[in-house]
């Protein structure tokens, strides 16, 4: 008999959460499981690349909505009408485990669905320690009381897992799965359309949702103290989000409209990866950071912040750290334009 498994996430948006999502989803043997996914957003542009074998049940369709946002803007109703939709979706069902596949709201419509399954896991996908972005969703003592009532919590990195050790106490079994990484995919993803990235200069990308704790804002900093230093170079920042307009401004205050391109989604990013002669990630903080992964993939070499996971990825080499500030940022890649050796390295 198949295993029932109830997958909860909140959309299916650009991020590499949910890239990671795709990717077990489709890895799934659909011959011993049962899965369904519940999406609290049923939007994202990785909606249609859930496999065709998982059904899908989405609680709203048309999120941002006056009425959406009134119904999750006070705890107690959010909870209420979030968990009646949720009931209905689901009537009777009962199944064999439920993951809530990230930190804050799937986590806390997972707490209020826990007797749907006598095996109840939670995935981290950030550094829970600096990274708390979620605190709209849950108080401390409700989020402690869930960790507390878990079979098992699962991390993408050991750093993770030390994070969440500062946070929180359980006696539920803490599990490192790192990010699944679809190598061969990758690197056929890569293989398409490669001209129609070609640029001259030397290139910097970064990639991911345009949102605060990215930080995109420093790699566009950075730019302009390398255009001052009279570098020319291209950057392209992928990806889409809220912070979008507020980068455009950004570009355009600091006067490096010539050397930085907002491109965008991208659902093929890899060619555009591929051809860059650095990979930069800005984040404040990350779990894992799924997309220096596809870097070293690609043989990119990665300049990043010291954010969770990536120090792990990079213990070996395959590249370097910053700090936080845009001037660290730009020395870092200054050092490397300019030497060859040290690019080559």
């Amino acid at each position: 008999m198949k295993r029932r498994v109830l997958f909860i996430m909140d959309g299916m948006g650009g991020g590499g959460a949910e890239r990671v999502l795709i990717t077990l989803l489709g890895n799934i043997d659909p011959e011993r499981f049962d899965v369904t996914l519940l999406l609290i957003n049923r939007k994202g542009v990785y909606l249609n690349q859930i496999p065709s074998h998982v059904r899908v049940l989405g609680m709203y369709s048309r999120p941002g909505t006056p009425a959406y946002r009134l119904a999750t803007h006070w705890r107690g109703i959010r909870d209420r009408l979030r968990l009646g939709r949720a009931r209905r979706l689901l009537g009777d069902e009962r199944f064999d485990v439920t993951v809530s596949f990230m930190e804050g709201a799937p986590a806390r419509l997972h707490q209020l669905l826990l007797d749907r399954a006598p095996r109840n896991i939670a995935w981290i996908h950030t550094d829970i320690h600096r990274g708390r972005w979620y605190e709209f969703w849950h108080t401390q003592a409700a989020e402690s009381a869930y960790y507390r009532s878990l079979d098992n919590v699962v991390f993408v990195s050991d750093d993770a897992r030390r994070a969440f050790l500062e946070e929180f106490d359980t006696d539920a079994p803490l599990s490192v799965v790192l990010n699944p990484v679809d190598t061969d995919a990758i690197r056929h993803k890569a293989a398409q359309s490669a001209s129609a990235t070609a640029e001259t200069r030397f290139t910097i990308v970064t990639i991911g949702r345009l949102i605060p704790l990215k930080r995109q804002q420093r790699l566009i900093g950075a730019a302009r103290i390398l255009k001052q230093r009279g570098h020319d170079f291209a950057v392209k920042i992928v990806g889409a989000g809220p912070l979008e307009a507020e980068l455009r401004r950004a570009v355009d205050d600091a006067g490096v409209s010539d050397r930085v391109e907002l491109t965008g989604f991208m659902a093929n990013p890899f060619p555009t990866l591929a051809a860059a002669d650095i990979f930069c990630l800005t984040s404040d903080v990350e779990g894992f950071g799924m997309v220096v992964a596809e870097a070293l993939v690609l043989g990119v070499p990665v300049v990043s912040t010291p954010v969770t996971g990536v120090k792990e990825m990079l213990a070996r080499g395959g590249g370097v750290f910053t700090d936080f500030s845009a001037e660290s940022l730009a020395d870092a890649l200054e050092r490397i334009m300019t030497r060859p050796d040290e690019l080559a390295r």
